[in-house]
């Protein structure tokens, strides 16, 4: 029975010798990688870490991270990632709502760890990643350090649990853009049949080499992208914090053969002024997702970055649940393609106000809600029925996800249920304003909100990044008239340009951010 400890060690056997993990000076073989596993799933056990217990890994990526991951799985404790981003209380609810055992931090954290010991007083275990140079802020004497617990340990002599595949491996929390962070519950079979999708959807190999820009306390870093390299023995490098130019140099110097990038940063990359200067022949595919990418962009992604690149939809409940493989890029551009190998899914009516969800489907090309069933769906949701009853019904997810199907088979993603705007009385989807907005010349990126109006209840109102700064607002408004995709009602009754979309980390629009203070002070002042 496969769970993400005998995958591991399956690849540690095979290939003790192939390259696992490099991140800046450090370089890790799979024996070595895995001797540093074992040792710090001993010092936690030294701590009192046990089967079901939840440790947070709260830190930027690195090396640090799949280490820490890989020992908890050891242990059959249950592994919290968890955002660096999160302000202290962000922070503290996850903790508190997981009722983490350990914490284990880096010294970018030190300031937010602080706060955290305030406020949960039953929290004991702390273990700081020390940066190089450490962090010249000492952290409290009776917090431990990563590396001396992993030095201190000569062997893993612990007695380890025989896990199965229904053994929890990690609590992985939304993004909570519609409200609290809700913990996932991913077993170690769902995490098997994520990685083994993706292995078979990508065809990864051992030759292969990942850059690893994602960040890993998200399913689509770890989950749906590490864990599938580490089952064939591929060697996996680690950026810490991504840019452009560090990201396009180390594909050249590691010839790095498998990137996952959102739309924004393979645009950030293809546009660069170094871009034609760096030799990225050596990638053969990347893979996408969380936003369309324009068709001439797209076309000159293929050209000249990648010729193989898929577009995937997933969630932190359902990975990679479709996929647009590379043959259909561009006849199919703006679909994210059809169901995996794994993934079965139908689009429903949607209708939130009903006490039974809807069963029947939407006809071709109607838009409904996408319902999910496959071994990658999440159990359920940590210390939640009241939610868990309300996503998960009858072996489906309800997604929450607004979908229609062509003729053809092809699933195309029109937002969010809670982003569907109404005005005048009409449903309005934001996405196929921005599928229309993303055609017009000079427009880089855009998305479309419903911002409160008087007389239409929401007014459709498009933010936008400029790739050509001479672009108005006239401009923009006369495309969309022009447009025989658009109908008048749907058309922007206000377009503002800004220098960036407030982007997760998986690429989706912030839409709250959009709504809220900076942005509508920017419509106040217009």
């Amino acid at each position: 029975m496969l769970t993400i400890t005998s995958l591991f060690e399956n690849t540690v056997e095979k290939y003790p010798d192939r390259l696992a993990l490099v991140c800046g000076d450090t370089r890790l073989t799979y024996v070595a990688w895995n001797r540093r596993v074992r040792c710090l799933a001993q010092a936690l056990f030294n701590l009192g870490v046990r089967q079901m217990d939840r440790v947070a890994i709260l830190q930027k990526t690195s090396d640090a991270t799949p280490t820490a991951y890989m020992a908890c799985q050891l242990l059959g404790a249950i592994a919290v990632p968890m955002n660096f981003r999160l302000s202290a209380n962000e922070a503290a609810f996850i903790l508190r709502d997981a009722g983490a055992r350990a914490v284990i931090y880096d010294d970018s954290m030190l300031p937010v760890i602080g706060k955290i010991e305030q406020a949960l007083p039953d929290l004991r275990v702390y273990i700081r990643v020390a940066g190089s140079p450490p962090d010249a802020s000492a952290a409290p004497a009776h917090h431990h350090s990563f590396e001396a617990l992993i030095e201190g340990v000569g062997q893993l002599d612990a007695p380890l649990p025989r896990l199965k595949p229904d053994d929890i491996s990690a609590l992985v929390y939304t993004s909570g853009t519609t409200g609290r962070p809700k913990g996932a519950i991913h077993t170690h079979g769902n995490d098997v049949a994520i990685a083994t999708n993706c292995v078979m959807e990508y065809s990864l190999t051992s030759t292969d080499a990942a850059l690893h820009i994602a960040p890993l306390y998200h399913v689509g870093g770890m989950q749906a992208y590490f864990v599938p390299h580490l089952m064939v023995g591929a060697a996996n490098v680690i950026l810490p914090r991504y840019e452009p130019l560090a990201t396009l140099e180390a594909i050249a110097e590691h010839r790095i053969t498998t990137l996952f990038a959102v739309p924004t940063q393979i645009q950030d990359m293809l546009f660069h002024p170094d871009f034609a200067s760096i030799d990225v022949s050596s990638l053969r595919m990347i893979t996408t997702g969380g936003a369309a990418i324009p068709a001439a962009t797209m076309q000159r992604v293929i050209q000249a970055f990648c010729p193989n690149i898929f577009n995937g939809y997933g969630m932190t409940e359902a990975s990679l649940t479709l996929l647009l493989h590379p043959r259909d890029a561009l006849a199919y551009l703006g679909s994210c393609g059809k169901p995996t190998l794994i993934s079965t899914c139908r689009v429903v009516r949607n209708d939130p106000g009903r006490a039974v969800p809807p069963t029947e489907n939407v006809a071709a090309g109607e838009v409904g809600q996408l319902i999910v069933k496959g071994p990658q769906l999440a159990a359920s949701y940590w210390n939640n029925p009241v939610e868990t009853e309300k996503k998960f019904r009858g072996g489906w997810l309800y997604t929450g996800d607004l979908f229609s199907v062509d003729e053809a088979g092809y699933f195309h993603f029109h937002g969010r249920a809670d982003d569907m705007i109404v005005s005048g009385g009409e449903n309005i989807y934001p996405r196929e304003v921005e599928e229309v907005l993303y055609h017009c010349p000079g427009v880089q990126e855009a998305a479309v909100i419903g911002i409160a109006d008087p007389k239409w209840g929401q007014a459709v109102t498009a933010f936008v990044v400029r790739s050509d700064a001479a672009l108005t607002e006239a401009d923009v408004v006369a495309f969309c008239k022009a447009s025989d995709d658009l109908a008048p009602y749907k058309r922007p009754k206000k377009v503002f340009f800004v220098d960036q979309l407030p982007l997760n980390p998986s690429g989706k629009v912030l839409r709250h951010e959009l709504a809220g203070a900076v942005y509508q002070k920017l419509v106040a002042g217009a």
